[in-house]
């Protein structure tokens, strides 16, 4: 019968596991928090860029109603998620030709402020970002 004896070289390397996942894990959470900060603000863009869309959309098709630009402003905002439904979202809409608002192009543009979702991109970037979006679209009646 064999006996196994545990040599000095396998006491030595009893807790490298440990020191390689301590020395790891701050990257890998680094990187997990950066993705998922930069998912959120993509998410975020493609629903305001969607946002606006929808409001430029909606000014050419009932454009024949006048510039109402306040029902504009609430189908805006009975047609976005929740993340926009708090006061930092503005809306701006212009028409080319205000006197006839049924000749000429008209313009919805969106800024909204987000908030990070976790705190690896607010240490770097600020507490919240800024962002954009701006339809133009022809109106034809």
């Amino acid at each position: 019968m064999k006996k196994h004896f545990r040599s000095k070289k396998n006491k030595r390397e009893d807790g490298q596991a440990m020191v390689e996942f301590a020395l790891v894990l701050p990257i890998f959470l680094l990187i997990l928090c950066g993705i998922i900060d930069f998912g959120w603000l993509f998410y975020n863009q493609l629903s305001l860029n969607n946002a606006c869309r929808e409001g430029a959309r909606y000014a050419v098709v009932n454009t024949a109603d006048g510039s109402n630009t306040q029902a504009i402003i609430n189908h805006i905002n009975n047609s976005t998620t929740t993340v926009f439904a708090n006061d930092g979202v503005s809306i701006e809409i212009e028409y080319s030709s205000p006197a006839d608002p049924t000749a000429g192009d008209i313009t919805v543009s969106m800024e909204a402020d987000i908030s990070f979702f976790t705190p690896v991109l607010s240490t770097v970037l600020g507490k919240e970002k800024t962002i954009t979006s701006t339809v133009i679209m022809k109106v034809e009646s």
